[in-house]
């Protein structure tokens, strides 16, 4: 008599667990370059997120920023010196902000392939509230 009880639904599961964990490895650590490399920094107000698209048209980049993240959207160029595997692949990143940020305060800025965010933290301030007690 076996100590562990085994179901060969058991391996399908366990198949989907680590494609699902391969596809998030894959997404995490950008292995298929299709993700531009992004770079956050505080500054003394806000952040500072940078995305590197050499070759991309700045126009053709979707920008949103909300409270806690900013998402990048466009598509790589096709490169006429060499053949690169991301011509023509779309892209998207999104940048997650340790604190909240004032969406409306966001600014962009696209020179020689480094697309620069600036954003402000939020000047919301929080506040704790006691809690009443009926009897």
């Amino acid at each position: 008599m076996p100590l562990i009880r085994f179901e060969p639904n058991d391996f399908e599961s366990m198949r989907a667990d680590v494609n699902r964990f391969w596809n998030r490895m894959r997404e995490d650590w950008n292995l298929d370059q299709t993700r531009p490399r992004t770079h956050l920094h505080r500054t003394d107000d806000g952040y500072l997120v940078e995305f590197e698209l050499p070759g991309v048209d700045p126009d053709a980049v979707d920008i949103e920023v909300d409270l806690d993240s900013v998402t990048v959207r466009g598509q790589f160029p096709a490169s006429p010196l060499e053949e690169d595997k991301r011509a023509g692949e779309s892209f998207s990143a999104v940048v997650n902000f340790p604190t909240e940020i004032n969406p409306d305060s966001a600014e962009a800025d696209y020179h020689h392939g480094l697309l620069s965010v600036r954003t402000h933290r939020s000047q919301a301030k929080r506040r704790q509230i006691s809690l009443s007690q009926r009897t």
